[in-house]
């Protein structure tokens, strides 16, 4: 197993995807193997799996352009491709179950719209207005240092019993 968090969650996400995917065609090809819905399984959480492995890659890519390096056009790539598999995906079963009614075209409005304002916000803005927004680092608490070494306090001497 690789030493890396990201690696090792993409690897068991994976894992857990490929699980799935297989009992679902297995319960799915036992019970009622002339209609494949495991399929649709696959491809929904594939795009999940697909859109996690594209973030660790352009995370890990040792390259100069911005989508690799800037944390905020890494953000919107992908979610860009999120967003675009999706509405592939919910084009195909629009057409495949009501194609006389284009209820797709309503979520690729509105979550279009919120991908127009992602990005604008990763790449519209200034660099400075971006900078004067971003939360303010934290300072590292202050060491504590040993208290000083001072002369041992001098105590009253016992007294005698006269007696």
């Amino acid at each position: 197993m690789p030493n890396d968090l990201r690696t090792r969650v993409l690897l068991i996400h994976l894992a857990a995807y490929a699980l799935v995917v297989a009992i679902c065609a297995g319960i799915n090809l036992w019970l009622s193997p002339g209609r494949l819905w495991f399929v649709w399984v696959a491809l929904g959480w594939g795009i999940g799996i697909a859109a996690h492995a594209l973030g660790y890659w352009l995370r890990h890519a040792d390259r100069p352009e911005r989508i690799f390096v800037d944390r905020r056009a890494r953000g919107f790539t992908v979610h860009l491709f999120a967003y675009a598999a999706v509405i592939v995906l919910l084009l195909v079963v629009n057409l495949m179950v009501t194609p006389n009614r284009w209820w797709f075209v309503w979520v690729a409005l509105g979550w279009g719209a919120g991908i127009a304002l992602h990005a604008w916000l990763a790449f519209g803005r200034s660099r400075e207005a971006s900078k004067d927004r971003e939360r303010p680092k934290r300072k590292a608490p202050a060491k504590k240092t040993a208290p000083k070494k001072t002369a041992p306090k001098k105590t009253a001497r016992p007294r005698k019993n006269a007696g």
